[in-house]
C-alpha cells in the first residue's frame, strides 16, 4: 500500500464523518457518541476519532500516527457499515470479484501469518487473545475477532511440518463488499496481520 500515515487519507472521509448525523451513526454502527466525535470498538480497545481535527487516537499508541490503514478502515466502517445485514464468515475469495482481485500485489496476507506462526500456532493463540480474539474449532489454531462492532474477521492457521508448509487462512463476514471497495478488505486483514505480529511480541 503506498499510503503510510493517517494524515493521508482522503480528506472527505472526515468531513463526511464530521456532517453526519451522530444519534443515527451512533446507533447503526455500535460506536459512542462523544460531544466532539466518537468512541469506536476495535479489537481489544477503543478508538477516539475526532472529525473537525481529522484526527484519530489510538490508545496503543499514544502519540503516535495510527496509520493509514487504521484511519482508513476505521473511517469507513463508521461512513458505510450497517453489522446488523453483515453475513455469516466466507472466504474473501467469494466476494463479488474476490478471486481476481485478491492476487499479486494484493494477494491475501497469508505469508506474514505463516512465518511468524507457522511454527508456533500456540504463540497465535496467545497474541489472539490478547487482542480480544475467540478461539473457533480449526485447525491447528483459528480465532475469531470482532475488529469492529459487528464486523468478525476469522484466521485459521495450520502448522508447517517436514513434508507441508504452514497455511493460514481468513474469512470476514459475506456482504462486507456491498458497503466497501474490495481494496478496503484487503487493508483490514493486513491491519488485523499486523496488530497479531506485533501482540505476538515480534513486532515494532
Amino acid at each position: 500500500m503506498p499510503y503510510e500515515l493517517c494524515s493521508e487519507v482522503n480528506e472527505a472521509f472526515w468531513e463526511e464523518l464530521a456532517q453526519a448525523e451522530p444519534q443515527e451513526l451512533c446507533q447503526r454502527s455500535g460506536a459512542r457518541c462523544l460531544p466532539d466525535g466518537y468512541l469506536l470498538p476495535f479489537l481489544n480497545r477503543e478508538l477516539t476519532l475526532l472529525p473537525r481535527e481529522r484526527r484519530l487516537v489510538d490508545p496503543a499508541r499514544p502519540g503516535a500516527d495510527p496509520g493509514f490503514r487504521l484511519c482508513l478502515t476505521a473511517l469507513l466502517y463508521l461512513l458505510k457499515v450497517d453489522p446488523a445485514v453483515l453475513g455469516p464468515p466466507v472466504s474473501p475469495l467469494e466476494l463479488a470479484g474476490g478471486a481476481t482481485f485478491f492476487r499479486g500485489q494484493h494477494g491475501l496476507p497469508h505469508a506474514a501469518l505463516e512465518n511468524r506462526f507457522g511454527a508456533d500456532p500456540e504463540a497465535l493463540l496467545a497474541a489472539g487473545r490478547r487482542l480480544g480474539g475467540e478461539p473457533r474449532p480449526a485447525g491447528d489454531a483459528a480465532l475469531a475477532f470482532q475488529v469492529f462492532p459487528g464486523l468478525w474477521v476469522e484466521v485459521v492457521l495450520w502448522r508447517g511440518d517436514e513434508e507441508f508448509p504452514p497455511q493460514a487462512s481468513f474469512a470476514v463476514p459475506a456482504h462486507l463488499d456491498r458497503f466497501w471497495h474490495l481494496d478496503a478488505v484487503w487493508g483490514l486483514l493486513n491491519l488485523l496481520v499486523e496488530e497479531l505480529v506485533v501482540a505476538s511480541g515480534k513486532g515494532t
